[in-house]
């Protein structure tokens, strides 16, 4: 799951942490080094024969736009030039897209004229963008469970879950088995 501002990271982090689902802030334009680092990450998850998928959250102006563009074309780069291909990775960007803006009416903000993408967004979507922090966290937080959940094979979850539990019980008899006074 990738933001793309760290103002949400926490907005993001509790329903991604419920279902285990590692995240990110991209701060903007995710940097070279780090894209090489999120491509490796995924290469492991293609070598268990899993399918990988991002999640991405941006603003809908021209630059929060283009970062999702930006992610997948640089990972897939990265991993077609190490033997893998567009198959068996994919990004999905669940917001802010226009059906979420024309459903919450976030207040619009003026595109960034000096933004170098600004162009092709105003021929698109006008002149007003928006800020993903507009929508409300219980928003956002139902809309990344509801996307978790699409992807999670639940059989799985629930039986890991179930054996992480039965380890904390373990664990934690063995800590008072253990305890001084």
């Amino acid at each position: 799951m990738w933001v793309e501002k760290d103002a949400l990271v926490e907005v993001i982090g509790k329903p991604a942490e419920a279902y285990d689902v590692p995240y990110f802030s991209c701060r903007g334009y995710v940097s070279q080094s780090e894209m090489w680092a999120a491509a490796r990450r995924i290469e492991r998850k293609l070598n268990e024969h899993e399918r990988a998928v991002i999640i991405h959250l941006g603003d809908h102006d021209p630059s929060g736009k283009d970062m999702t563009r930006d992610i997948e074309e640089r990972i897939q780069t990265f991993l077609i030039n190490d033997g893998y291909f567009g198959e068996c990775f994919s990004i999905n960007r669940i917001a802010l897209n226009m059906d979420q803006i024309e459903r919450y009416n976030p207040p619009p903000n003026p595109a960034k004229l000096t933004d170098s993408r600004c162009g092709k967004y105003i021929r698109e979507y006008g002149y007003e963008s928006w800020e993903l922090d507009a929508l409300e966290p219980s928003v956002l937080d139902n809309l990344i469970s509801e996307t978790i959940l699409c992807y999670l094979d639940k059989d799985l979850y629930d039986t890991m879950a179930r054996k992480e539990e039965k380890i904390k019980t373990e664990l934690s008899a063995y800590a008072r088995a253990f305890r001084t006074d």
